[in-house]
């Protein structure tokens, strides 16, 4: 038996969540092409994490567990977002010039229905196979206009959504649609332009935003959590409960700090915050090592000294 196979056994029970969670979770893995269903994918993640919560808790703590736990969850969520948001990235990038095939085939006299074809046939990636996707809807007798609002609204891209839309709207005025093409294929590409002289000149802000709160921040923190153990080892018989409960504190904070820096960075290269989940796992995770990982070494080298 394949592991594919056996992992599909693991359905999580539809009667537990609500259908639009469901349907909600189908669209997400559909757009990011996971061949599995939302109760397959729900049903492998929520074993991970239970196995990761008991396993955690006894081996290590009750923390470590319900963060391993939660960890799990996360990732069910942000994998299929992930996926989707590279492919509708391929997508974007290839269709000022799939535009522009579209314009040259319809002035050399092909109607739109087929260069939609041809473009699903050519080598544009991503954009070929929702192009094929559109093909296959128009064979089944669905009209080009809707097969083309649903893909604009598939892809749930303000890139996409706007060509399409200004495509429609040159069809049903009777305009030239070729100009039309040709026209958003320009914006699409000044637009392409701009987002990557936006990404350049925010490199050296990400950059800082990295250091400061993944390396950084964490790598003083973890100096400062290690006073407890330097007053014990020093004979220090004070209040040492009350200043781990501020350590435990401390380690909270690295986490909401690499959590915030995540954000601040979706912002300053995308504007849009809700881009920052892609980055929030990633940065805590590293964060939190380094912290843990000072803690370790400081009083280690204090001896060596």
């Amino acid at each position: 038996m394949a592991v594919g196979d056996l992992l599909r056994k693991f359905k999580f029970p539809s009667k537990l969540l609500p259908k639009g969670v469901l349907r909600r979770m189908e669209v997400m893995l559909t757009n990011a092409r996971i061949s599995f269903s939302a109760q397959e994918w729900m049903g492998i993640f929520s074993i991970l994490a239970v196995l990761t919560l008991l396993a955690g808790s006894l081996a290590y703590s009750n923390k470590a567990g319900v963060a391993g736990f939660f960890a799990w969850i996360f990732l069910m969520l942000i994998i299929p977002k992930m996926l989707a948001d590279k492919r509708r990235a391929k997508v974007e990038e290839a269709l000022p010039d799939a535009l522009h095939h579209m314009a040259v085939a319809i002035r050399s006299g092909l109607v739109l229905e087929s260069v939609v074809v041809e473009v699903a046939k050519a080598d544009y990636g991503a954009l070929s196979e929702e192009f094929d996707r559109i093909t296959v809807e128009i064979r089944k007798g669905r009209p080009l206009k809707e097969a083309l609002l649903s893909f604009a609204k598939r892809m749930r891209s303000p890139q996409v959504k706007r060509a399409i839309t200004l495509l429609v709207e040159g069809m049903e005025a009777g305009g030239s649609v070729p100009d039309v093409l040709e026209e958003v294929a320009e914006d699409l590409r000044a637009i392409r332009a701009i987002q990557r002289e936006r990404k350049s000149l925010t490199g050296q802000q990400i950059s800082f935003l990295v250091m400061a709160s993944a390396f950084a921040g964490p790598f003083v923190m973890g100096v400062v959590a290690t006073l407890p153990k330097i007053l014990a080892g020093a004979g220090y018989s004070g209040p040492l409960k009350e200043i781990n409960l501020i350590i435990t504190a401390l380690s909270f904070y690295v986490v909401a700090q690499a959590c915030a820096a995540s954000i601040m960075m979706s912002i300053v290269m995308y504007g849009n915050a809700k881009k920052s989940l892609k980055f929030m796992i990633p940065m805590a995770i590293v964060s939190f090592g380094v912290f843990n990982l000072v803690q370790k070494m400081i009083p280690g080298m204090l001896k060596i000294f």
